[in-house]
This record gives C-alpha cells, sequence and structure tokens, in this order.
C-alpha cells in the first residue's frame, strides 16, 4: 500500500505495477490461501456461467449475529472486457482465491464467485444485471438444498463493473420481480433475503465520456440513459424508484480512485432516496488494491475486509 500513492489515480496508470506490488505478499499465503475447500458449479445458459464457491471449515462459525447462514458473492470489475474468477497469469492463480479464502476462513462465510459474460461473449446492458440474477437464482435453487443452508442471508459485492452489474440488478425494471423474491423487511422463514450490498469502487455514471467499449456495452447514444444513475433517475421519473426492504447499502471509494468514482458515487447516494445508503473511503487504496490486499495478512491491507464483513454483520437477520 506504501507505494500506491505516487503511482497516481488512473486506472491504466495504476493496473500493472499495482498487481506487481501485491504478487510476493500473496504468494507467501499460498498454502493458506489454497487451504479452503473451493467447488465449481454451472449457474447459468452458456459456458461463461461458471460460479467458485468457497466453503467455511465446518467448525468455523459464523460470528454472531447471524441466524441464517451469510452467503457473500464478489463480482470482480474488468472495464466490461476483462476478468475471471480465477486470474490464471498472476501470483500462482491466487486471485480471486484469496477472497473467497479470507471472507470464508476469518468469518465464516460461504463465498461466490461468478464468471459473468464480457463483450467477447455478447455481452450488451443488460445482460450484467441478468448475471447478477442467475447467480442469485443457483444460490436459491441450488445452494439452499444443502444442508445448512436452508435460510440464507445474501451480501452482494460488485467491484467497479462488477458494482454497476450489481446496481442493474437492483435498479433496472427487468429485474423488479426478482428482486421481490428475495427482498423482505423481516425474515417469516427459510429461504434466501438479501440483507446488504456493497460496491466498491463503482462509476454511476461517465461524466461526458464517450468510449468504444462503453458503446458497445451500454449502447450508442445511451451511455449515461443506461448508467446506474441513468436508469435510476428515469425509474424516479416514473414514480417507480426502487426500495429494498431489509436492505443496507455501502458504498465504498478508495482514497486513490479516480475523481469521477468520487464524484459520481456521491451523487448516487444523494439521489437514491429509496435506499439505506452509506459510504466510506478506504484509506491509502487506489481502484485496483483492496481486493489484492486481502489473505496477505497485513493488517493495514485487509482493514478493509474487516469493515465489510462487520457491515454484513450488522445487517444480518435479527
Amino acid at each position: 500500500m506504501d507505494k500506491l500513492r505516487s503511482l497516481g489515480r488512473g486506472i491504466d496508470d495504476v493496473l500493472l505495477p499495482t498487481f506487481a506490488a501485491y504478487a510476493q505478499s500473496l504468494i507467501a499465503k499460498e498454502s493458506e490461501i489454497r487451504s479452503t475447500r473451493r467447488e465449481t458449479h454451472q449457474y447459468g445458459f452458456t459456458s461463461r456461467h461458471q460460479l467458485d464457491i468457497y466453503y467455511p471449515d465446518k467448525d468455523k462459525a459464523p460470528a454472531a449475529p447471524f441466524r441464517a447462514k451469510p452467503v457473500f458473492v464478489f463480482f470482480y470489475g474488468g472495464g466490461f472486457v476483462g476478468g475471471n474468477k480465477i486470474n490464471e497469469e498472476y501470483a500462482h492463480s491466487l486471485v480471486f482465491r484469496n477472497v473467497g479464502h479470507f471472507f470464508a476462513s476469518r468469518f465464516g462465510f460461504t463465498v461466490v464467485v461468478p464468471d459473468y459474460r464480457l463483450i467477447s461473449h455478447g455481452a450488451k446492458y443488460p445482460s450484467g444485471g441478468e448475471d447478477v440474477k442467475l447467480v442469485v437464482e443457483w444460490i436459491a435453487k441450488e445452494l439452499s438444498k444443502q444442508e445448512g443452508y436452508e435460510s440464507i442471508d445474501l451480501f452482494l459485492l460488485g467491484n467497479s463493473a462488477g458494482g454497476i452489474h450489481v446496481t442493474t440488478y437492483l435498479l433496472a425494471p427487468e429485474f423488479k420481480e426478482a428482486r421481490e423474491a428475495v427482498l423482505a423487511e423481516e425474515r417469516k422463514g427459510a429461504g434466501v433475503l438479501l440483507r446488504g450490498v456493497i460496491l466498491l469502487g463503482t462509476p454511476f455514471h461517465w461524466g461526458k465520456e464517450d468510449n468504444v467499449i462503453l458503446r458497445a456495452y451500454l449502447g450508442d447514444g445511451k451511455i449515461f440513459e443506461n448508467s446506474s444513475m441513468g436508469v435510476l433517475q428515469r425509474e424516479k421519473k416514473k414514480g417507480a424508484e426502487p426500495t429494498l426492504p431489509g436492505v443496507k447499502v455501502n458504498i465504498l471509494v478508495s482514497e486513490l480512485d479516480p475523481e469521477l468514482i468520487y464524484d459520481s458515487s456521491k451523487e448516487f447516494k444523494e439521489e437514491w432516496k429509496g435506499a439505506e445508503i452509506s459510504y466510506d473511503v478506504l484509506e491509502g487504496h487506489n481502484h485496483i488494491s483492496p481486493q489484492l490486499g486481502l489473505s496477505t495478512g497485513i493488517e493495514k491491507e485487509e482493514a478493509w475486509g474487516v469493515q465489510v464483513a462487520e457491515f454484513c454483520q450488522s445487517c444480518a437477520t435479527k
């Protein structure tokens, strides 16, 4: 983390140097990271629709106050064009195993890391929201069949582009019925309930930015319209502002994130009056570093992960 400030704020500028800065810290913990049991499952209708699930040790019960099984889903970033649930080209394939291991081994969460469709797989708005929906439905239909998973408290963390897909699922009218299936102020029996959402380093709009990638995913002439802010404003104008009963939302911005992420995060929080939203800044981190710092055993690198786990605990079914 100490080397990050000199790298600047631009995502393209910090990407490779940040990965290089964390590689040895992760490799030093390789045996620990690989000790967490991992399974891979198909969750959708294409070969891309695969997810990894990381299980806590059977003797690692979730910390109070969980009455239901905490299931934590991590949607990584990649600018609509990159990303995989396991980065085979970096640090002995430990990313994003390190995310699964951190929350499973330390907090007793069951962690899901899905691959979702990229532009190279034909992704186009709102396919990211559809993939989030498919993951949630797989958890409700398949994971809930396992012993001990009859009642699930669900938490979604979306990072960067992954955060855009999570907000699409939470806001777009196409997913209203699917959302309502996992929303309730109070638990009245078994099943899956969405309890918390974390949006990490998410650009809720792009200002006047216009490039080939944004046009490819969001649509030509529809970059703002199909951004998270655009969708929210459109629903509000229709008198259909989405609400999330029983759910808390935490927006996280890294201290060294691009200014646009700072600005759009504050604007989005102010705009979405119908949601219970908190906002925090991760000191010392840039756009890439938070997920790489987990499972390094370095307290200041992992502090944000502890903060996220405590947020989830505060959202648990009472």
